[in-house]
């Protein structure tokens, strides 16, 4: 079908298809092998319990806090979220991938779902952080908002790094030296922004949390621009 010849309303719905199709693909490969789920979840919920056990029921300050928590969020999403370019790598379907999508939809599918992967294991690992740890944040709307952002934000990054590692030799440990690196300056932001949530003193600086999602807008747009040459230069 010759795009060219196609009104922007015809050209949206398409792109939304395609990208669509991609995605229910990985959702369907994911839930049927679930090893990157299982593997996160499993790294969330032990890690978690065992932080509280270790801890002893000692009273920590909201930086430490803060610090853990997202120790722990990171460290649970980064198999997870790398999983998506590597798993088309070593199952063969990147040259079929290529052939049949667009690099713009093969981007925005796997960027859809680092997103949604990511967001349910931040859901998963913050209330049972808070639960065992016996946390109760002062500003809880700042709290969920820092943690959506933070999730924003770190899977906008891995989305285009686990693209750039998915040929690589030793590509899983490879993606992980290289990401976290690049996520300290979120990190730090989300682990501030968590800490004052939690301490409940002064409200949360609001430029803070625009600066997370613009940089992840910002992340996306060139990602999104510089995708087609990463994936084809593969």
């Amino acid at each position: 079908m010759n795009m060219t010849k196609l009104n922007f309303a015809q050209r949206g719905w398409i792109l939304q298809s395609r990208i669509f199709k991609n995605l229910k693909k990985d959702f369907l490969i994911e839930f049927r092998n679930r090893s990157a789920v299982n593997i996160s979840f499993a790294f969330a919920g032990i890690t978690t319990l065992s932080v509280s056990l270790a801890c002893g029921g000692a009273t920590l300050s909201p930086q430490i806090h803060s610090v853990l928590l997202w120790i722990i969020i990171f460290f649970s999403g980064m198999s997870g979220l790398s999983h998506i370019f590597i798993r088309e790598e070593e199952e063969r379907t990147s040259l079929f991938l290529a052939l049949h999508s667009d690099p713009e939809n093969v981007y925005l599918s796997k960027l859809i779902f680092n997103i949604l992967l990511f967001t349910c294991i931040t859901a998963l690992v913050t209330p049972l952080y808070l639960f065992f740890m016996q946390v109760f944040p002062g500003y809880t709307v700042y709290f969920i908002l820092t943690a959506a952002a933070g999730s924003l934000a770190i899977s906008s990054i891995t989305t285009i790094l686990g693209a750039m590692v998915a040929k690589a030799d030793s590509r899983g440990s490879l993606f992980t030296v290289i990401s976290f690196p690049v996520m300290i300056p979120v990190l730090w932001i989300s682990i501030k922004l968590t800490s004052d949530s939690i301490e409940g003193g002064a409200p949360p600086e609001l430029r803070s949390l625009l600066f997370l999602l613009a940089f992840s807008g910002v992340i996306i747009s060139v990602s999104y621009l510089a995708f087609k040459f990463i994936w084809t230069e593969q």
